[in-house]
């Protein structure tokens, strides 16, 4: 994603901070803090102590609710391969606390220009590219985002269903 204006429904989030203004900690660090327009979502960018190379982003939606439909947000990066990553990041209202998912960010890093969208109700006539979907549901880096995949499946056609379960596998 190129620097200036984004497309309709899509913000910018705020570029990563140089390596030098990266903290020491003994586990992951919270590296940079966005939130939507809206104000109902935070996106926390996070870094694992010892490892220089992988970022995640920990999706937080306030006033989510149990409703019939998940939430499912977009994030937008091209790291310096030039290869664009599309992320789609489902979230769910939990029996505790705020509605959350934890993915990992694979090329991300300093320098890096991104966007997302806020979460909106996943469409039952969802018709996302496969290829999106399975490195989506790959990015997952907890059990509480792979269920609001699990959540997301029973809202879609057979065929994404099936890359879904493929995916999960």
């Amino acid at each position: 994603m190129q620097a200036g204006p984004v497309a309709r429904g899509w913000f910018p989030l705020p570029p990563l901070p140089a390596a030098g203004a990266l903290t020491a900690s003994g586990s992951d660090a919270v590296v940079l803090e966005a939130t939507s327009p809206d104000g109902l979502t935070a996106f926390l960018l996070r870094h694992p102590a010892g490892n220089t190379s992988e970022y995640s982003l920990e999706l937080v939606v306030r006033g989510a609710d149990d409703g019939d439909r998940p939430l499912l947000a977009t994030v937008t990066y091209t790291p310096p391969d030039g290869h664009e990553h599309t992320l789609l990041v489902p979230v769910v209202a939990g029996r505790i606390g705020l509605a959350a998912s934890y993915v990992r960010l694979r090329g991300f890093g300093p320098g890096v220009m991104w966007a997302a969208t806020g979460p909106a109700p996943v469409p039952a006539d969802a018709d996302w590219a496969p290829a999106t979907v399975v490195d989506s549901v790959g990015a997952a880096l907890n059990e509480t985002t792979r269920d609001a995949w699990r959540r997301v499946r029973d809202c879609v056609s057979e065929g994404m269903r099936d890359v879904i379960d493929g995916a999960l596998r």
